[in-house]
């Protein structure tokens, strides 16, 4: 039990067990979709830019969002209460990690790209890239280093 309770500290302030889905996160979404559907979502919370709150990755289903390619991921930062879209991801399939390193202030994150294999997601500044197929490959030392926030 020592053991679970210290490795859960020490990603805690990376990774927060997705749980239930915050009210505000749903109306987030459901703003994304354009307010007309309520679309199924799997979500996860990860301290991705050090603001103190973790942003929400929230990966899309349904024929909407999803492709041959993959499905669509949101990263949501959390302002004053609320879940304000930071980037949108086209195309991404899971596994999805967080790598330690940042560009720009923030993590760079690893997903699934269907003939590509892992490749990394930087910010730029503004966003993350939206079509993960045309980024570079991770190496397997950095896939080892990530951590896994959506399977």
């Amino acid at each position: 039990m020592k053991r679970i309770v210290a490795i859960a500290s020490i990603l805690f302030p990376l990774v927060v067990a997705a749980q239930s889905v915050p009210p505000a996160l749903a109306v987030a979404v459901r703003t994304f979709a354009g307010g007309s559907e309520d679309p199924s979502f799997r979500h996860s919370f990860a301290a991705l830019n050090g603001d103190r709150s973790p942003e929400a990755l929230v990966l899309l289903s349904g024929s909407n969002w999803c492709g041959s390619g993959g499905c669509t991921l949101l990263v949501f930062r959390q302002v004053r209460g609320k879940f304000v879209l930071a980037s949108r991801i086209t195309v991404t399939q899971t596994p999805i990690r967080v790598l330690p390193e940042s560009t720009h202030g923030w993590k760079t994150l690893i997903v699934y790209s269907k003939g590509r294999g892992n490749v990394l997601l930087r910010f730029d500044g503004n966003r993350y890239p939206l079509n993960p197929s045309m980024q570079p490959v991770a190496t397997e030392a950095q896939v080892k280093a990530s951590t896994m926030v959506l399977n």
